[in-house]
């Protein structure tokens, strides 16, 4: 269940015109509706705020405190009896010996971890935008969007989950679980269209050069949130098959610095420790913000009209035309060798698409 709320902030720029409200009039019995003109340039800006309440999380309902020795003995529920009468599948059998605490005459069977899926999470949305459209106008059109927007959740997507664990390091404590969610802070997008004129009034020059079109997506936003985490069940309190929950440490280090925000180095490794042994880490849940992305697509087309109903375009296509490499997530684990580097990219190099079309 999600809950949304919209702000309209008033539109004030003297360089574009907002768009007028459109007006209403019968004409006839159809009651036709007409609008005015639209102008050229439009310019918005709106504040959003949303809000999702009994969103799904997971809850470890049979995790153990932090401590050595065996897990079992430690675990809140030791065994699950199974109810009176039960029948169980033909070719499963029941140990003659039950374990610890079952009940005469009853069936149990040991038990590890339980995930409850519960739905008791909430998330928190906030953002403004600015928007800017250019009706086509003497060739060109395009749109413009920029958003600053913060996401917060207090437990890890248990679906899909970003570069964090799905389940909470300690499920005793869901109030340390608060952090950033799918947060990206900063976008904005540009998308224009422009039709190249033409030169000469005839002859070679002008059968070459008209009917050319250039359109180009542009994108740029800010990086995801990630969480510092220790490969392994070093807390010793039992996890989910696959998940790596337990946090690092901080120390007195600081996170960034000279030399950092580097394929080498994106943080500084030393500001994180791995914490004691049977111990819980200190970090915050998505605290350090990973690499940004930006994107330049850009397309040419010319469409040749050969006879009355056939048509042939050429397309020339070139996406992540500055060649931009866009460096991917981080190393986030802090007992690893690779701790803090990056070695992929997030993006793939330049590539150039040729493609020809007929139409008729």
């Amino acid at each position: 269940m999600a809950l949304r709320r919209s702000f309209k902030a008033r539109t004030s720029d003297k360089a574009f015109t907002p768009i007028s409200k459109i007006q209403l009039g019968a004409k006839s019995s159809l009651s036709q509706i007409q609008a005015p003109p639209l102008r050229k340039n439009e310019f918005r800006h709106r504040l959003l705020g949303a809000r999702g309440i009994h969103l799904q999380r997971a809850d470890l309902i049979n995790n153990a405190p932090p401590g050595p020795g065996p897990l079992g003995p430690r675990r809140p529920l030791k065994i699950l009896e199974f109810v009176n009468n039960s029948v169980l599948p033909s070719g499963i059998a029941v140990s003659p010996t039950p374990p610890a605490g079952c009940p005469a005459g009853a069936i149990c069977t040991p038990v590890s971890g339980i995930n409850l899926l519960a739905n008791s999470a909430k998330s928190w949305y906030d953002a403004g935008y600015v928007n800017l459209r250019r009706r086509y106008a003497h060739g060109l059109s395009l749109l413009a969007n920029y958003t600053f927007s913060k996401s917060l959740s207090n437990a890890p997507d248990f679906r899909s989950p970003m570069f964090e664990a799905a389940i909470p390091q300690n499920d005793s404590d869901p109030a340390a679980e608060k952090g950033l969610a799918c947060d990206i802070r900063q976008r904005f997008a540009l998308s224009a269209v422009y039709n190249i004129p033409g030169y000469g009034g005839s002859g070679l020059v002008r059968a070459l050069s008209h009917n050319w079109a250039l359109s180009s997506v542009y994108q740029v936003q800010t990086g995801f949130p990630l969480t510092i985490s220790v490969f392994g069940d070093t807390a010793n309190a039992g996890t989910v098959l696959g998940e790596n929950p337990i946090r690092a440490n901080l120390t007195s280090q600081p996170i960034s610095g000279p030399g950092t925000h580097t394929a080498a180095e994106w943080f500084n490794p030393l500001a994180f420790a791995v914490p004691p042994a049977f111990t819980f880490g200190d970090v915050g849940r998505n605290t350090i913000i990973g690499p940004g992305t930006q994107t330049l697509d850009l397309a040419l087309a010319r469409e040749f009209n050969l006879v009355e109903r056939m048509k042939f375009q050429f397309r020339a296509e070139f996406f992540n035309a500055l060649n931009k490499v866009n460096l991917g997530t981080p190393d986030r684990f802090v007992n690893t060798p690779q701790f803090g580097t990056i070695t992929e990219a997030a993006t793939p190099g330049r590539q150039i698409q040729l493609s020809a079309r007929l139409s008729f």
